[in-house]
C-alpha cells in the first residue's frame, strides 16, 4: 500500500459502518473522547444523550453528551464525518444540530466535526454565518481532521477510547500506514479489558483502518477469526445478506407481476429488519398466484 490514501465508496450503507463504530466508541468511553476533542482534562461526561430528535426525526446529530466542562453543565456535540457532506453542507447541518440542541437542552453547546477520511474536511470553514442587518447569526464549531493529529501520543497515553481512531491519525515520521496499523494493534492488545470485549475493540480498529488500507492488508494484521467474533462485524455481515435477499425478492415479484405495482411495496419490504422474515417472504413470492395474495401475507404479518 502506498502513501496515497485509499478512496472510499461514499454510499450511505458503507459510510454507515464507520458512523456506527464511531458512536459506539464514544458511548463506551465518553470522558476520554470529550477531554481529547475539547483539549482540556477539566471535562467529565454526565450522560450520553439520545440523539433521535423528536422534532425532525431524520435530522439527528451523532453524539450529544451532557457534560461538566470547567465546572459548568454543557452539551458536547461530536459529529463524525467519513467524507465531505455534499447534499447539505456541514455549516448548515451544524447550525441545525446546534439550534435543536439549544432548544432541547437550553445549555451551552461545544460543537465539533471530526473527519475520518484523510481527504475530507479540507474546505470546511468551521462556522455558519448569516450577514443580514438586524438578523445576524454566527455559529462556530471546531473542525478536526484526524489525519492532522499526531497518533503516537494516543498510543503512549494508552487512551482506550481513542486508540481505535489512531490508525487514521498521523504516524511517526517515515512510518508506512501498514506498519502504523500494526503498532496500533500491538498497543491495543496490551490494554486491559474483559476478554469478550477484545474482538469488538480490535474489529473497530480494523473497520476504521479500512478507510486507508485494503482488506487483505488488514487481514494480515488482525485475523478473520477475531473480526468475525465481533458483534459489529456480525451486524454488517447480516445486513449484507439481508440486502441480497431483499433484491432477490423484488426481482421475483417484478418478474411475475406488474413492476409498477411491485414498486409500491418496496418501502414496506425495505422496512423489514428481520432476515428470516425476508427469506420466508422470498419463498412465498415464488408460490403466490397473484400480487393481492402477497399483499395479504404482508398485511397479516403486520407490515
Amino acid at each position: 500500500m502506498t502513501k496515497e490514501h485509499k478512496e472510499i465508496d461514499d454510499t450511505p450503507q458503507l459510510s454507515g459502518q464507520f458512523d456506527i463504530v464511531s458512536k459506539q466508541i464514544i458511548h463506551n468511553n465518553p470522558d476520554e473522547c470529550i477531554q481529547f476533542y475539547l483539549g482540556t482534562p477539566d471535562a467529565q461526561a454526565i450522560k450520553v444523550l439520545e440523539t433521535e430528535q423528536p422534532v425532525v426525526k431524520w435530522y439527528r446529530a451523532d453524539s450529544f453528551i451532557h457534560a461538566n466542562v470547567h465546572g459548568e453543565e454543557a452539551i458536547v456535540h461530536l459529529e463524525f464525518q467519513t467524507y465531505d457532506s455534499k447534499v447539505i453542507t456541514m455549516p448548515y447541518r451544524v447550525a441545525g444540530y446546534v439550534g435543536l440542541g439549544v432548544r432541547m437542552y437550553q445549555l451551552p453547546i461545544y460543537s465539533h466535526v471530526i473527519y475520518l477520511h484523510p481527504n475530507a474536511g479540507l474546505n470546511d470553514p468551521g462556522e455558519y454565518v448569516q450577514n443580514m442587518s438586524g438578523y445576524e447569526i454566527t455559529i462556530k464549531y471546531k473542525v478536526i481532521r484526524l489525519c492532522e493529529l499526531e497518533g503516537q501520543g494516543i498510543l503512549d497515553a494508552r487512551l482506550k477510547g481513542l486508540i481505535p481512531f489512531a490508525p487514521l491519525m498521523k504516524p511517526p515520521a517515515e512510518m508506512e500506514p501498514e506498519q502504523w496499523l500494526r503498532e496500533c494493534v500491538r498497543v491495543a492488545d496490551t490494554i486491559p479489558m474483559d476478554e469478550p470485549d477484545k474482538p469488538n475493540f480490535l474489529s473497530n480498529i480494523a473497520i476504521l483502518g479500512g478507510l486507508i488500507l485494503d482488506y487483505e492488508t488488514i487481514r494480515k494484521i488482525i485475523s478473520e477469526e477475531t473480526m468475525y467474533a465481533s458483534s459489529v462485524i456480525q451486524h454488517w455481515t447480516e445486513q449484507g445478506e439481508r440486502k441480497g435477499v431483499l433484491e432477490l425478492l423484488l426481482n421475483i415479484l417484478e418478474f411475475h407481476f406488474p413492476p409498477d405495482e411491485v414498486q409500491t411495496l418496496k418501502p414496506i419490504l425495505e422496512n423489514i429488519e428481520e432476515l428470516q422474515q425476508l427469506k420466508q417472504l422470498h419463498q412465498q413470492a415464488l408460490e403466490v398466484p397473484n400480487l393481492d395474495e402477497f399483499k395479504s401475507i404482508l398485511s397479516s404479518n403486520g407490515n
